[in-house]
């Protein structure tokens, strides 16, 4: 159970990076649709956090990247996010993904646990974020690893970025490798969870973004509302994310903002891209 974002945009500043970050903080510290599916029981994605920020800065990439278990709503939290906002603010372009996790009792918890999960290869660099369940038992599996020392979202991860990387290693188009990937990782989400995923890749010097919404089964419509993804774009920005987040942008922010169909999209600065249904 997680919240978690992709941002994509042009020449933003420090004001408008800040507006959506502070967002997304404050919809994982209160998130209804969390605790309308948990009974009341919860409602703060306070298990760790975790931020990747691929910039261009006179059209070469740079990389801003943080990993902390105190929730992102704490304080320390919010003034390291503060210094990243500064930071990418500085950059002309930034491919930006952020999440906040809530660990289910089952699985692993520490900071080595946070997403995104990264993934290297000759050419390549990966990084995943997942919100949803995955079938831990066969990953592990085929992977070839122990399954107690590691969290689904990760074993999903490793597997999904490895079928990508190859496959861009042996010459595919990004976008078709990556369309492959979920093809093959999509069986290996548990019923009624889902693969909300992002995936940020640097191929050689260009920079991908993407965001994946897929429900695995029926479910009831608490459930399908937490998982919702939203997207907004506008001019040199593009922002998607869980749901939760609307209820802490602007209204001109919410008003413009739609919901996504299930599928595989590409994040640019300015405009989504379906490139594959899910």
């Amino acid at each position: 159970m997680c919240r978690l974002l992709a941002l994509a945009g042009k020449d933003l500043g420090e004001d408008l990076i800040k507006l959506f970050i502070n967002a997304f903080v404050e919809s994982s510290k209160y998130d209804i649709y969390l605790e309308k599916i948990t009974g009341g029981r919860v409602y703060a994605h306070d298990d760790g956090w975790g931020l990747i920020v691929l910039g261009l800065v006179n059209n070469k990439p740079t990389v801003a990247h943080h990993h902390a278990i105190e929730p992102i709503f704490h304080e320390r939290s919010k003034y390291i996010l503060s210094l990243f906002e500064k930071r990418i603010s500085k950059y002309n372009s930034i491919y930006l993904t952020l999440h906040a996790r809530k660990a289910s009792k089952k699985e692993p918890y520490g900071l080595d646990y946070t997403h995104p999960f990264m993934r290297m290869s000759e050419r390549c660099v990966a990084w995943f974020a997942h919100n949803g369940g995955a079938n831990k038992i066969e990953l592990a599996k085929k992977l070839g690893v122990n399954p107690w020392v590691r969290v689904d979202s990760e074993l999903l991860g490793h597997y999904l970025m490895d079928i990508a990387l190859t496959c861009i290693d042996g010459g595919g188009d990004v976008d078709e490798c990556v369309k492959k990937a979920y093809g093959e990782v999509k069986s290996y989400v548990t019923e009624r969870s889902a693969l909300n995923t992002t995936l940020l890749l640097l191929v050689d010097d260009k920079i991908s973004l993407y965001i994946t919404h897929y429900i695995h089964g029926t479910v009831d419509e608490n459930t399908k509302l937490y998982y919702t993804i939203i997207a907004y774009s506008e001019n040199n920005v593009t922002l998607s994310s869980s749901i939760t987040i609307l209820n802490y942008l602007s209204p001109t922010h919410r008003e413009k903002a739609l919901l996504l169909e299930s599928g595989i999209y590409r994040v640019e600065p300015g405009e989504l891209i379906k490139i594959a249904p899910l």
